[in-house]
């Protein structure tokens, strides 16, 4: 049954089978014959790469990540440092500019 939020049970016996706990990630794949639920892990994960098509001059994965992970601590520490300067150099309700 399909709850009015559209959530569905999995039975116990299935869970404990394939080892789905809370928080486990699933797909819901479709077909000529319905719809299938597949785990996501590690083996989904390897089968599906490829099935993006790359953009004309994309730079592969393994360029781009390390530097999209770089900028991407860089404005976490630009967070961080704003929430701990000390609180006398804003006042309340003063907007921080970005650049």
């Amino acid at each position: 049954m399909i709850t009015s939020k559209g959530q569905i049970v999995i039975p116990k016996k299935l869970r404990d089978k394939y080892n789905l706990k809370a928080g486990t990630k699933i797909f819901f794949e479709e077909s000529g014959n319905g719809i299938s639920l597949r785990q996501i892990d590690p083996n989904f994960i390897r089968n599906s790469r490829g099935i993006i098509p790359k953009q004309k001059g994309e730079k592969p994965m393994k360029e781009w990540w390390p530097e999209f992970k770089s900028e991407e601590m860089k404005l976490e520490e630009k967070k961080l440092n704003v929430l701990n300067e000390p609180s006398g150099l804003y006042k309340k309700g003063q907007k921080i500019k970005r650049k």
